[in-house]
């Protein structure tokens, strides 16, 4: 076994500002506006940035297609600045992941534990701002690494594991599942891992481990959190990636001083953004201020080249201005009616914490521009020129069709338990009913949830068959099967399409309106529709239809949503579900009346399924 140290301290920050200032100078050129941008970045104390000012620092560091962050970035110490022997040994490559990214000697984490093999491992200690070792930045297991992985997670005394790649990459092996199956127990080494708990949710899986120490006797919990959705070369979404850093964060055992395991695929480039994100915003709370390109070089002094590429270090700025400008606050259901029957009948609606909300809601809402919407613009006669896709989420049309365009106005919306779980659209007009069908079969849609009765919607006797007449909109044929009568109405029909082959829809139907007029709320036509939703059995995307492709549909999406997150977790966060809506469609709970039609339908919701009984005070 080789004998080296165990790591020794890292300094802290406080020398660093010397340290960047001396890199930049030596990265200057002849380049004036490298220069100025220099000159600058030691004027502003190597990039502090006080949190109430993040949101302009970032406008600031977007112009000119992101020069900011793009020169920032650049003038960071890279490469491999301190010694990896250890890494390099023989006996202990096959055990890297990739060929070139190795954990530095000073502060490798070194495996002490009784261990049938060397003490290497391909991780390193990271302190946070404050000097104190809170993360093991680790690469992916390797088959041949994950008994050195349970080793490390005991010796260190993990509780928490953060995992930010999937198993698999662009048909390449990025991480060994380095644990069992549900409800299944697996051996590594001396440690017995049983998979007790797992729950999957629109952008993370969370798992709970009983690891077992069979020649200690002794078990501790170990639980991981999956984020499920960073690709492998791109960025995540900001604000979900804040919502699974959140969720790390207040599910993090009381009094536990041991760091977190943070792992990607090579455990550098989503770690270092990861861990930059965690540390950063500990360190704005407590202060007031961050230094991103101050703490990624200290990163990179712990490992080589953690945050990989401009992209990744803006994400960290993104993710930051998301977190500090809006709480994340679940509730557990006994507060959230507690809150909402609090409200009485007189008191006047902008005195209310939901008109608060809201407030806030309109204030924070992502502000998108022209080129935001460039791919829907040429269309936008053929939507009225109202409500119009983001080309992030646009559901284009796949099928080819002569004279049509793979134009349409829908959306591509998350459920709280699955990514893209449904698609958001407009009734068709007249004219562009095939390219309604187009939708649902390009998408294998089989369950098209409307928002209104569609006796109400005049131009969807051009697609929707009656009884006894099938509809032709070439080149389909739509024929009527059966319908039923519940709490909403069921009509089933199949589309058949250009090989006569039939795909099977279901349309549901309101039985009355979703909206009321007057004091008296009825949520009973809404809260049918949600849970004729969360029922039903499909993989596919569910498609959600009003008359705006906004109005109803964001509320209906926001309820499903919060039940969804009510029947998973027993509470329930409408401020930060809207939140997360608004950054697919803007338009979506765009009235406070709307705002309030989710708390009266979740209220109510609540109410029916636990029996409770509460007066009716909204």
């Amino acid at each position: 076994m080789n004998t080296l140290p165990r790591p020794h301290a890292i300094n802290g920050l406080d020398h660093l500002s010397a340290t960047i200032i001396h890199d930049i100078r030596d990265h200057d050129n002849d380049d004036g506006n490298v220069n100025n941008f220099t000159k600058n970045y030691q004027e502003e104390k190597s990039c502090d940035v006080p949190v109430m000012e993040l949101l302009s620092r970032i406008e600031e560091m977007k112009k000119d297609n992101d020069k900011g962050f793009k020169t920032e970035f650049a003038l960071l110490p890279n490469g491999e600045l301190h010694p990896c022997f250890v890494a390099k040994h023989e006996e202990n490559l096959a055990k890297n992941r990739y060929k070139t990214t190795f954990p530095y000697d000073h502060s490798r984490v070194i495996l002490i534990e009784e261990h049938e093999s060397t003490d290497y491992i391909n991780a390193n200690y990271v302190k946070d701002v404050n000097g104190d070792i809170a993360y093991i930045a680790s690469q992916g297991p390797k088959a041949n690494t994950v008994t050195d992985f349970w080793t490390m997670v005991w010796q260190e005394g993990i509780c928490q594991i953060v995992m930010l790649t999937n198993l698999t990459g662009e048909g390449k092996i990025k991480c060994i599942q380095y644990w069992p199956e549900l409800n299944e127990s697996m051996h590594y080494g001396h440690f017995a891992v049983e998979n007790v708990e797992e729950r999957h949710y629109a952008c993370q899986s969370i798992r709970k481990f009983k690891v077992y120490h069979r020649t200690k006797q002794k078990t501790r919990i170990v639980h991981q959190y999956h984020y499920t959705l960073w690709p492998d070369h791109g960025i995540p979404d900001p604000l979900c990636l804040v919502i699974f850093h959140n969720h790390v964060l207040r599910t993090k055992p009381d009094r536990t001083k041991s760091p977190v395991v943070v792992h990607c695929s090579a455990g550098i480039g989503r770690t270092g953004t990861y861990i930059a994100l965690d540390a950063l915003y500990k360190e704005g709370k407590r202060t007031g201020k961050i230094n991103v390109c101050e703490y990624v070089t200290f990163m990179r002094a712990c490992r080589m080249n953690m945050v990989q590429t401009y992209e990744q270090y803006k994400t960290i700025f993104l993710a930051l201005e998301e977190e500090f400008k809006a709480c994340i606050d679940q509730h557990n259901l006994s507060e959230f009616l507690e809150s909402v029957n609090n409200l009485s009948a007189d008191t006047p609606a902008n005195q209310t914490f939901i008109y608060t909300e809201f407030e806030t809601l309109l204030q924070i809402q992502p502000e998108y521009t022209d080129d935001d919407y460039k791919e829907a613009r040429p269309n936008a006669s053929r939507s009225d020129g109202k409500i119009l896709p983001l080309n992030k989420y646009t559901v284009y049309l796949k099928s080819y069709f002569p004279d049509r365009r793979n134009f349409i106005n829908a959306v591509h919306v998350s459920t709280y338990l699955k990514n893209n779980g449904l698609i958001v659209t407009e009734y068709p007009q007249s004219e562009d009913a095939v390219d309604f069908l187009r939708l649902i079969l390009d998408n294998k849609s089989d369950t098209i949830i409307c928002m209104d009765p569609l006796s109400e919607i005049q131009s969807s006797i051009t697609w929707l068959p009656g009884s006894t007449s099938p509809k032709k909109v070439v080149p389909y044929k739509v024929l009527y099967k059966s319908e039923s009568e519940t709490d909403v109405k069921v009509t089933n029909i199949d589309i058949m399409n250009i090989e006569a082959l039939a795909h099977s829809v279901v349309i549901v139907e309101p039985k009355g309106p979703l909206k009321m007029t007057g004091r008296i709320q009825e949520t009973l036509h809404l809260r049918s529709l949600v849970s004729y939703a969360i029922n039903a059995s499909t993989e596919n995307p569910l498609i959600i239809i009003d008359r705006d492709g906004a109005s109803l549909s964001g509320v209906f999406c926001a309820v499903l949503n919060s039940v969804q997150q009510i029947n998973m977790d027993d509470s329930v966060d409408v401020f930060t579900t809207v939140r997360q809506l608004q950054t697919r469609r803007p338009e979506f709970c765009s009235t406070l009346n709307d705002y309030w039609l989710i708390y009266r339908t979740l209220r109510d919701y609540i109410g029916t399924t636990s029996e409770s009984v509460y007066s009716n005070q909204l």
